[in-house]
């Protein structure tokens, strides 16, 4: 594996570990029965994300990315800007912004894992890509269906 694939994993480890942290967050903010389910699915789903990029890391001997730092420090790594996020009604959007970066670079991923030949790699990433865009409807579909109830 070369550098660069290298640092796309270790990123990716790095993006999905957030994303459990933050979803995990989220259940106990709401007393929105259904929105916790949500989040309870999405934590399992992104939890199964991190578990391969582990083993993926663990087999080839790399080094496990470790974090230091609040959530939403870490949020600012991944997102940019977080003030405009804070607060229970916008926790979707952050979401959003979240998936949307997770989605670029499994994009990406993907094109660069089948110029490399990484063919077993390459159709995990696609599935993972399509939890990543379920997620992210399923976030604006609950913005823009329950705006009150974050």
């Amino acid at each position: 594996m070369d550098d660069k694939f290298i640092s796309s994993l270790q990123e990716f480890y790095k993006l999905e570990t957030f994303q459990v942290a933050f979803y995990k967050a989220q259940i106990s903010t709401s007393t929105d029965e259904y929105y916790r389910k949500a989040f309870e699915k999405m934590v399992q789903i992104e939890s199964t994300h991190v578990d391969f990029f582990t083993q993926v890391l663990t087999k080839a001997q790399l080094e496990i990315p470790s974090f230091t730092g609040s959530l939403f420090e870490l949020a600012g790594g991944f997102v940019g800007e977080v003030a405009e996020f804070t607060g229970p009604s916008n926790t979707c959007k952050l979401g959003v912004a979240l998936e949307n970066k997770a989605i670029a670079a499994y994009r990406a991923f993907i094109t660069e894992s089948k110029s490399k030949n990484y063919s077993i790699i390459r159709d995990t990433l696609m599935e993972y890509l399509l939890d990543e865009e379920f997620h992210t409807l399923w976030l604006k579909d609950y913005m823009k269906n329950h705006p009150n109830h974050h």
